[in-house]
């Protein structure tokens, strides 16, 4: 392997405490899945493992396909000698070990993102019924007004944020309910949050449940207290590789300098400048930041890419050079790291892509549907000319990607949606879902035909089938087979549907059996395979133990509870087919928000909805964390709760929230400019669905740059 400067020193490593800041594009799972083959070839001590700690299940994926290559580019099997985990997959086999230490049962069982927020909702609508006058103080509206009822609701969706963001925080600093409690000096947001968080653990524990979060704060602990399993677990993993280690929490960052604590060797792979998880997570930039600046931590930068063509290099680093020494608001120049892009040599084994002149712009629309109408004409327009490239739309919000799929559909564009719950993982789901409401409830043709309507896809536009179906009383449809009329036997169809009424009488001689079992034999009788087996698996465990937990429950209650928890078992989903990795087809236009699009790349890129609303850059832009309806000093209810807790100013953490979201937003957008490898167009409204837009601050720097490179050009 041929190394670029930054690479060559860090596949030269041989132990100790390691930083490698990276750029987007400098070939960070291939360098570091070179050094993990090269340390297994090695030689490690009898049972050690090499141990890679990762974010996202598809970067498991793609760790263990690149280290198993270079092992059997060795001459050694594939699956020796490592192993890739996500944190909490790392947290639960911590657990696992000693599950009695951990204060859990041997059969504990994990509450999942779904289950955790309908469980955070229920808590705090009950607190809400509980406490009706003290939630309803803050207020600045009452019944008179017509727009309360609206209000209400929105107050309620904000207190059901603050009960979850904060549950989390509690959980990140390893703070227990009672810890919270002997905080509160006061009746006010943060006290509510601990009776939430109070009552939210209370429930787990009745269901003998953990949620994610529990898992990595028990393994924490788990590791402080118990010296001897630390020890024997520093032995099972000499080195500790960390990817994407700007996302860092604080819980995280203790487990893994507390378990390579005995051999001292630790590598940390990241970008301050690509941390955009904060939104959604507990994570801190400014903790790969410090550890980078340790005494004894050696830092080895990766700054060659060759991902991108130059030009979008020089666009990124010129919105790095901008927010560190112009932006107007002073806290944001500190948003991104002076850590500037460099292409590889020309000699390169894998140069930079070039384009034929300068294929970078800015374009600003007048309404959001025309934006969303012509985006989504050029990128079908595009991939019809080009259908050997890689193209993808970046949107802000997963709303937005759900409209330009619907634009796109229209148009009979190819596109792939990759999101938090794709329309394609869904199959499974729903089929099992129509099936077993249906089977709860045989008596109903509007459930009937729903079911046939997943098993028979063509039945939806056939009306004269469709027609019978709704009308003859179902008994007849299953049992009296000779009364089918001969105008219906005519069509092709019907020999379909048949074969599908059969199996729907098949499967209600079934109903007898537990309903955990009736769907395993659904989904054999289905012929599910692979992921799409795994996940009915996975629903039929659920159902077996919501029954274990209410054993009064029947088969319409089971199918309802399927209907509720569908996001669940799409996350579910997300897991098994996300363990096949991500490669971007070409010729499809690629859905994707910018979130979701960190680590991924493609040769052409729409980002598109770049306004001051989505991507904030003044204290004067609308922030979307705070609520109108509240007064001024406590806008912010998540910002208040937790500057409660630390004994803050509350105006203060106020404006600290709103600079550390235009930060994160900022960064969000270096982000998406660098999944760009040729051709980047950014887009922009006048007027979206609700309110007058301005393009984003940063935009017009970047509009600058561009307008400056192509007229040199």
């Amino acid at each position: 392997m041929r190394y670029r400067p930054g690479q060559d020193e860090v596949a030269a490593y041989t132990g100790g405490m390691l930083a490698v800041p990276a750029v987007p594009g400098a070939g960070k799972t291939t360098v570091l899945s070179w050094l993990a083959a090269r340390i297994i070839s090695e030689g490690l001590p009898r049972g050690a493992k090499v141990l890679v700690v990762t974010v996202m299940n598809s970067a498991v994926a793609n760790f263990t396909r690149k280290i198993g290559d270079w092992l059997e580019k060795r001459d050694l099997p594939r699956g020796v000698g490592f192993e890739v985990r996500t944190l909490h997959s790392l947290a639960l086999q911590i657990i696992r070990q000693r599950p009695d230490a951990a204060l859990l049962r041997d059969d504990f069982a994990i509450l999942d993102g779904g289950y955790r927020d309908r469980l955070v909702e229920d808590v705090v609508d009950s607190w809400i019924a509980r406490n009706q006058q003290r939630w309803l103080t803050v207020l600045k509206v009452n019944e008179s007004h017509p727009l309360y009822q609206q209000a209400l609701q929105g107050w309620r969706n904000r207190t059901v944020d603050m009960g979850r963001e904060m549950i989390r925080r509690f959980k990140a600093l390893g703070i227990s309910p009672s810890q919270g409690a002997e905080r509160v000096r006061e009746d006010n947001f943060y006290a509510w949050t601990v009776e939430f968080y109070r009552e939210y653990q209370e429930r787990l524990a009745r269901l003998g449940m953990v949620d994610f979060d529990d898992l990595l704060l028990r393994a924490w602990r788990l590791v402080e207290e118990d010296a001897e399993l630390a020890q024997r677990l520093s032995s099972a993993w000499p080195y500790i590789f960390e990817d994407e280690a700007q996302d860092s929490n604080p819980l995280q960052q203790a487990l893994l300098l507390k378990l390579a604590e005995g051999s001292g060797n630790l590598v940390r792979v990241g970008d301050s400048n690509q941390a955009i998880m904060g939104t959604f997570t507990d994570s801190d930039p400014n903790l790969f930041r410090d550890y980078s600046r340790r005494d004894d931590v050696r830092t080895v930068p990766m700054l060659h890419s060759n991902r991108s063509s130059v030009d979008i290099i020089d666009l990124a680093n010129g919105l790095v050079s901008w927010s560190c020494n112009a932006h107007p608001v002073p806290a944001c120049r500190r948003a991104l790291e002076p850590t500037y892009i460099k292409p590889v040599a020309p000699d390169d084994r894998f140069p930079n892509p070039t384009a034929p002149g300068y294929t970078l712009a800015v374009r600003g629309y007048k309404d959001f549907d025309e934006e969303l109408q012509e985006v989504c004409s050029h990128a079908a327009g595009y991939v019809r000319r080009n259908p050997d490239k890689t193209v993808a739309i970046l949107a802000p919000t997963n709303q937005m990607v759900a409209d330009y799929r619907q634009v796109l559909a229209e148009m009979e564009a190819p596109y792939y949606e990759i999101c938090q719950y794709p329309a394609e993982r869904r199959k499974t789901i729903d089929d099992l879902r129509a099936i077993l409401s249906f089977l709860a409830n045989p008596g109903d043709n509007g459930l009937l035909v729903a079911a046939l309507e997943r098993l028979v896809p063509e039945l939806t536009d056939f009306a004269p089938i469709r027609g019978y179906l709704e009308t003859v009383p179902v008994e007849e449809l299953l049992f009296t087979e000779g009364s089918w009329p001969q105008s219906l036997r005519d069509f092709d169809l019907w020999l379909e549907v048949q074969r599908e009424l059969e199996r729907l009488k098949l499967w209600l001689e079934g109903v007898h059996l537990p309903p955990d079992i009736l769907v395993l034999e659904i989904a054999n009788d289905l012929g599910l395979q692979q992921e799409e087996l795994a996940l009915a698996q996975k629903i039929a465990v659920d159902i077996k133990q919501w029954l274990a937990l209410n054993p009064n429950w029947r088969l319409p209650k089971v199918a309802e509870e399927v209907g509720r928890m569908v996001n669940s078992f799409l996350g579910a989903a997300n897991v098994f087919f996300d363990r096949g990795g991500y490669s971007p087809q070409p010729g499809v236009i690629n859905l994707v928000t910018a979130h979701r699009a960190k680590g991924l790349e493609w040769d052409t890129v729409y980002v598109v909805s770049v306004t001051s609303n989505d991507y904030p850059g003044r204290l004067t832009d609308k922030i979307r964390a705070e609520y109108g309806w509240l007064p001024e000093d406590i806008l912010n209810p998540v910002a208040v709760a937790r500057s409660e807790m630390e004994g803050m100013d509350t105006a203060a953490a106020i404006v600290a929230a709103r600079e550390e979201l235009l930060c994160e937003r900022l960064r969000l957008l270096y982000v998406a400019i660098t999944r760009a490898r040729v051709n980047l167009l950014l887009t922009w409204h006048k007027k979206g669905r609700f309110s007058r837009q301005s393009p984003a601050l940063a935009l017009k720097e970047l509009e600058r740059i561009m307008e400056v490179k192509a007229g040199a050009q």
